[in-house]
């Protein structure tokens, strides 16, 4: 919260800015450098969750086979 009743306050509020959408100096940079880098990092990030996955139906499937073996045993 500012103390907006204060003199500090309403020159923090009066040095405020806020924009709806892109201010004007950057709404005409092309905004691709970020967007890349974030696809990349998605794309680890997913491949990384598929081997996990594939190594976590792996060892389920041992489990499973360990157990339906032990419950069949002597």
């Amino acid at each position: 919260m500012i103390p907006h009743k204060t003199k500090r306050g309403a020159a923090a509020l009066a040095r405020l800015k806020a924009y709806e959408g892109v201010p004007p100096p950057y709404d005409k940079i092309k905004r691709m450098e970020l967007e890349n880098k974030r696809k990349e990092r998605a794309q680890l990030t997913y491949e990384r969750k598929k081997q996990l996955n594939k190594l976590r139906v792996k060892a389920e499937k041992v489990v499973e086979e360990k157990h339906n073996h032990d419950a069949l045993g002597p």
